[in-house]
């Protein structure tokens, strides 16, 4: 137990910044402390002042903006405090945006003074440790800006989603800098180690290559963004994108089941976004009634139907450029029916196939009702007997 107690009294000692005033782990550490001692004093301001807030009626938006700025200035003061605390000087900042990050890859001087500073499982573990604790600290960050912060200034949920994701892979390089520094890690051997990955990415790994570079594409560009719904024709995939990776794409399927697309797949393939600029869609129904009917009866029967349905756009906003009310088109004529179209807006495509079938059922009613027949197709076949010779 002493000999524990003596490694971690070591590694709160040991400096990660190695400069003028160099900080050590055990900084960082009362750091840390002190930033989760702010955000519980934040969440409890937060509750005070919202009842606060409900109790002196302020709306809403400029509730959640007021408790937005609280959060944010509660952080800086418990930065500030946590910097004072720690015994960190505030000068050091300027120091570390311009710190050379090479000499996070070079063993410190007392690397090289012995075999007890070489590459051991307890550094891996200690390695380990700070990749765990930054990816939840990642976690905890990116749900605490998404709830106090971006959620109140109404920011769009894709910008929300790159935003924390950026911030996400930021934290995580960090940890790994600083995991490399505290095993000693030198740049030389970094070197060879990607050196031998370039060679795996010419030789067997160009698709994942491809997809990294899709997702980025994907996530710049934004052909699809998070909510937006697709469909991919070539492998009959409809459903809504719910999240956007850098390797692979999540699209919830009718069905409420996940399907997990490669990047690649949807950058170098036709997928069709259905909600791209809006979420209007225009229903085609397609019917064909037998060549006795009267047609004028079927253009207004087909209008009567979409008229009743009550998710149907009859009356378009003027800001709903290129919809129009429901109207019938007359296809041909077919071998053996008259062919129609009954074209209407909807403003939801995600429900086309619910208000398709609903617009099905009535028009099949409304054709029982008014004597109008659906032909099916019909061939007469004529057998000539043949002499036999």
């Amino acid at each position: 137990m002493d000999e524990w107690i003596q490694r971690l009294g070591d590694l709160l000692e040991t400096p990660i910044i190695t400069s003028d005033d160099p900080v050590k782990v055990g900084q960082i550490v009362l750091l840390v402390v002190t930033l989760m001692v702010s955000l519980a004093l934040a969440g409890l301001l937060r509750s005070w002042f919202r009842r606060l807030f409900h109790r002196l009626r302020i709306s809403q938006d400029l509730a959640g903006r007021l408790l937005a700025f609280l959060f944010l200035i509660i952080m800086v003061v418990g930065t500030i405090l946590g910097l004072r605390f720690a015994d960190i000087g505030t000068g050091l900042l300027s120091k570390f945006f311009h710190y050379p990050l090479t000499n996070l890859f070079q063993p410190s001087a007392e690397a090289t003074d012995g075999a007890t500073h070489n590459l051991t499982l307890a550094r891996l573990f200690y390695a380990f440790v700070i990749v765990l604790g930054m990816f939840i600290l990642s976690k905890y960050v990116q749900w605490m800006l998404r709830e106090q912060v971006l959620r109140a200034f109404q920011i769009a949920p894709h910008t929300q989603f790159i935003l924390l994701r950026f911030l996400h892979f930021g934290l995580i390089i960090l940890g790994i800098l600083i995991s490399l520094s505290a095993v000693g890690v030198s740049f030389t051997s970094l070197a060879i180690i990607f050196g031998g990955l370039s060679i795996g990415i010419g030789f067997g790994l160009q698709n994942i290559a491809s997809n990294l570079i899709s997702g980025f594409i994907l996530i710049f560009e934004r052909p699809i963004k998070i909510g937006d719904l697709v469909e991919i024709m070539d492998v009959n995939v409809f459903g809504r994108v719910s999240s956007i990776n850098l390797r692979s794409t999540v699209i919830v399927s009718l069905d409420e089941k996940e399907i997990i697309v490669p990047n690649s797949q949807l950058v170098t393939e036709s997928v069709h976004n259905l909600t791209h600029a809006n979420n209007l869609f225009r229903l085609k129904i397609e019917v064909g009634v037998s060549y006795g009917s009267d047609v004028e009866l079927v253009r207004k029967v087909l209008l009567e139907a979409a008229d009743e349905h009550p998710q149907v756009i009859k009356e378009p906003a003027p800001t709903m450029q290129s919809v129009t009310p429901p109207f019938v088109r007359f296809i041909t004529f077919g071998e053996s029916s008259l062919d129609f179209h009954l074209l209407a807006w909807i403003p939801d495509s995600f429900r086309r196939f619910d208000i398709a079938s609903d617009l099905h059922f009535t028009i099949w009613h409304k054709f029982k009702a008014y004597g109008i027949t659906i032909p099916f197709p019909q061939r007469d076949v004529h057998f000539y007997p043949t002499e036999n010779t």
